[in-house]
């Protein structure tokens, strides 16, 4: 039913219940066994048919407390090998996280590095995502959440 609200239900109720689900779903790493990581996933597993997309889909819509708080759900399952086994095979995920151009405002741009960060720190990143991917992240990470990639222009002599 969480997941239902999380997809149908007013603006204010929907950043609720994504701001529930991502207290329910993270778990320090210090406390991740097998039995836990198994309880955490059949949770997120049962939010809906596709939880990931439910959540990708309510971070692509232009209100940055919906944007924010889907960000937050990544961001607390980010340091699970479930999740990151989740993300990396779901198609243009990865792209979508390391994509500095969706983010406009401040909130949004500092919950994108929340889960930059909790996916770099994990310990088993490097394993899941693969070295190049790894080396992405860490990049961002070392970036910071504001960065913008200079752009060169080149002064032509006589252009208007």
């Amino acid at each position: 039913i969480i997941g239902y609200q999380a997809k149908n239900a007013s603006t204010e109720l929907k950043i609720r219940c994504l701001d529930a689900v991502s207290s329910l779903l993270y778990l320090p790493p210090e406390q991740q066994t097998d039995d836990l990581l198994r309880m955490t996933e059949s949770w997120f597993s049962s939010l809906s048919p596709d939880p990931l997309e439910l959540f990708r889909g309510i971070s692509s819509q232009p209100f940055p407390e919906l944007h924010c708080a889907a960000l937050k759900v990544f961001t607390a399952i980010a340091n699970q090998p479930w999740a990151q086994k989740l993300m990396f095979n779901s198609p243009g995920f990865v792209e979508y996280v390391m994509d500095r151009s969706v983010e406009h405002d401040k909130a949004s741009k500092d919950a994108k590095y929340e889960l930059v960060k909790a996916l770099a720190n994990s310990k088993t990143i490097a394993e899941i995502f693969g070295n190049p991917n790894y080396l992405r992240l860490r990049t961002y990470l070392s970036e910071g959440p504001y960065y913008v990639k200079p752009v060169s222009t080149t002064a032509v002599e006589g252009a208007e």
